[in-house]
């Protein structure tokens, strides 16, 4: 509300250029009584009216405030005391950034230092939607442009105006064009929310590697809505997310994601459960269980309300309690019961608005859907295979402890094994060919995330479910990779032509046996033969597969038992005259 009495002032210039910075009105000190607050001792608040023809007393306004106000100097205005109503206070104010003086830099600001500093600056003011206001920082002079300031309620905007006065808990939200030259960093760190224990977060600290993104679309999309304090989200109809579902492969960092987040918050110590130490044999046991996991977070939710703290419920292997209901054949109808429980707990009547449940699963496909639907387990994130930084991240972690204690040698370099250690194969030169050394040098050159081979050997004791079901499995994790290469060696003992296999495949490409040239090249590199024998052992050798060429070098290798050193890395080079008697055994030639 304002007060009934008026003073008649006219409008003068800043008396000192620093004076502008400030976004306050300045008069004489006979006058400034006028506008003080009523209780208050330090706060003077006023509404600067309309335009008028009576020349009596001064105020101070900077050429933004004259301009928003509509007047120049030297003219005439009416100015009313401004009581402020209950509960004032700003909750958001989104301001809009850009420099006085255009098109003159390029700037990266801090929205949380920035935040502190406005707040500092301009605690108690009053500002308004398309407010324009000049401040210093850094020393580079800015104008910010409020573009929305919401306080408690509609109730406390004055006069239909949406302002607000700035306070301590005033959540900065800052926007700057892309032409402005201005980029806003941590903007979500500015958050005055207590919900984290820590504002900013190392992840590789909490022995976390390869998951940057994941955190952060897990942050935007669980916890956007708890930073903001439960009046704001009242008003805006901001309803909390309730479950978040990971789900990949094994070993992909699913429960350490879980368990590290729960550590983050500043809220309940977590609950973690293994989702088969649910299921109880006595009747009706395993459904008071789950009952008890969501005890605390009720009773907490009765006595405090919305100021109830976030209680974090834990699902490992959450498929084995979740199950499709209907799709278990035991009679008992425990699944069933379970999937109901957790959809009344979080999704019911009494729904609780103080829990975040997070489930963890390799197999999404198991979970019964109305689990996954809005308002439940509704936020899906897939925790996948990493990249090349990501496995660069995950060596630092594990190596932190050796290099501090000097066990790792200054000569090892964790981003070249992080390249290369997305292909993991042992490879036997000895017993694989004329086509799978080729197959598998490609896949380690491409550096691909994810390279596997099947190979008949390694199904050949199996049944025929078991070879389907890893042959499936194979597939399926090239599918979560970005880029995959799957090797399938000695494809022709599946029928490749009779099943009609071989018309799934793009290209075909023919790998030709060793001409004279190339086994001379092959020689010389696996440096087995003297310089001299290495022409003649290769004329010998014309169209011969690689894997044949493997063999005979191992047979004519000596097997005197002095050494246990391979041929290949001995100084003793392979005698031609037997290296000549075993071929003769093997070809006939």
């Amino acid at each position: 509300m304002a007060d009934s009495s008026v003073m008649k002032m006219t409008v003068k210039t800043m008396p000192a250029s620093d004076l502008a910075f400030t976004n306050l009105a300045y008069c004489s000190p006979s006058d400034l009584h006028s506008f003080a607050v009523p209780g208050s001792t330090d706060l003077f608040l006023a509404n600067v009216g309309e335009v008028f023809s009576i020349s009596d007393g001064s105020i101070a306004l900077n050429s933004i405030q004259r301009r928003h106000a509509r007047v120049s100097a030297g003219d005439n205005v009416y100015v009313t005391r401004f009581i402020p109503p209950e509960n004032f206070d700003l909750t958001v104010l989104t301001v809009d950034l850009e420099f006085v003086k255009r098109g003159t830099k390029n700037e990266q600001i801090d929205a949380t230092l920035l935040s502190t500093q406005l707040k500092k600056k301009f605690i108690n003011q009053v500002l308004t939607l398309g407010q324009r206001v000049t401040f210093e920082y850094h020393g580079t002079n800015y104008i910010l442009t409020v573009n929305r300031a919401v306080v408690l309620s509609d109730e406390n905007q004055t006069n239909g105006i949406e302002r607000g006065m700035i306070g301590n808990d005033t959540y900065f939200v800052f926007e700057a064009s892309n032409a402005s030259g201005i980029k806003i960093i941590n903007q979500r760190e500015a958050a005055t929310s207590k919900i984290f224990k820590e504002k900013e977060f190392n992840l590789q600290s909490l022995g976390i590697g390869g998951l940057n993104a994941e955190f952060v679309d897990i942050f935007r999309r669980a916890f956007a809505s708890r930073i903001f304090p439960p009046h704001l989200n009242n008003r805006l109809g901001a309803k909390h997310v309730k479950g978040m579902l990971l789900f990949g492969p094994p070993g992909t960092g699913k429960t350490l994601i879980a368990r590290q987040i729960g550590k983050m918050l500043n809220g309940k110590e977590p609950k973690i459960v293994n989702g088969p130490e649910v299921l109880s044999k006595f009747v009706g046991e395993t459904e008071k269980n789950v009952r008890d996991l969501f005890a605390d977070a009720e009773n907490d939710q009765r006595t405090l309300g919305d100021d109830s703290e976030l209680h974090v419920i834990i699902f490992d292997e959450i498929d084995a309690i979740c199950k499709s209901r209907g799709s278990s054949r035991d009679g008992t109808g425990v699944h069933d019961s379970i999937v109901n429980q957790l959809l009344t707990k979080i999704d019911g009547v009494e729904a609780l608005n103080n829990v975040l449940l997070i489930g963890m699963t390799n197999r999404k496909d198991m979970l019964d859907e109305a689990l996954l639907r809005p308002g439940r387990l509704e936020v899906h994130i897939e925790i996948g295979l990493p990249d090349d930084a990501g496995r660069f991240e995950i060596l630092q972690i594990h190596t932190k402890m050796m290099k501090e204690n000097s066990f790792l040698a200054p000569d090892v370099n964790l981003q070249e094994l992080g390249m290369t250690s997305s292909i993991i194969l042992v490879l036997d030169l000895y017993k694989i060919g004329g086509k799978t050394v080729l197959a598998a040098t490609v896949g380690m050159a491409s550096n691909f995330p994810y390279v596997k081979i099947v190979s008949a050997e390694t199904l050949a004791c199996l049944q025929e479910s078991t070879k389907s079901a890893h042959i499936a499995k194979v597939f399926e994790d090239a599918y979560k990779s970005p880029m995959s290469i799957v090797i399938l060696d000695n494809i022709e003992r599946s029928f490749l032509k009779a099943v009609g296999l071989h018309k799934a495949f793009s290209v075909t490409y023919s790998v030709p046996l060793l001409r004279t040239e190339d086994a001379k090249k092959v020689l010389k590199q696996l440096n087995v033969f003297s310089e001299d024998d290495i022409e003649e052992a290769s004329k010998a050798l014309n169209d011969i597969p690689i894997k044949q060429l493997y063999f005979l070098i191992e047979m004519a290798a000596p097997r005197d038992g002095r050494s246990k050193e391979s041929i290949y890395t001995r100084k003793e080079k392979l005698n031609i005259t037997h290296f000549f008697d075993c071929l003769q055994e093997v070809t006939g030639n």
